[in-house]
């Protein structure tokens, strides 16, 4: 078994235009019985946003709190807690957070492999762009 919880989890803050926090909860890189998949945490403040961005693992995003939108794609739609969305692997997406809370979304990536862009950079203290 392997329990993290997040205020304890690796991470950094990235700064503006794309302000957020980046949480690693599980990755191969930082559990050695961990092989197909990561997780982690987006926490985006009110009018803030991820970078629009693609990547090889394909995405699982689940809504915890907060409310916002999310493209995939062409496609935009509505986040309310309690929202999964799939985006599949090489499509371009974006999480932007369009109410005055704050906007915390799980995302669990198959296979693991970007989360370890975020770890590095909590180690050495710099900033996800």
């Amino acid at each position: 078994m392997i329990i993290v919880h997040e205020d304890s989890a690796p991470g950094i803050d990235a700064p503006e235009p794309c302000k957020r926090t980046l949480k690693v909860l599980l990755s191969p890189a930082l559990h050695d019985s961990l092989e197909s998949i990561a997780a982690g945490l987006t926490i985006i403040p009110p009018g803030g946003k991820s970078d629009e961005h693609e990547h090889v693992e394909g995405e699982m995003f689940f809504v915890i709190s907060g409310k916002g939108q999310i493209r995939v794609g062409r496609d935009r739609e509505e986040l309310l807690p309690g929202t999964a969305v799939w985006a599949p692997q090489g499509t371009t997406h974006q999480l932007v957070n369009t109410h005055d809370s704050v906007l915390k979304v799980l995302w669990v990536l198959c296979p693991p492999g970007r989360e370890r862009a975020i770890l590095e950079k909590a180690q050495y203290g710099g900033t996800f762009l």
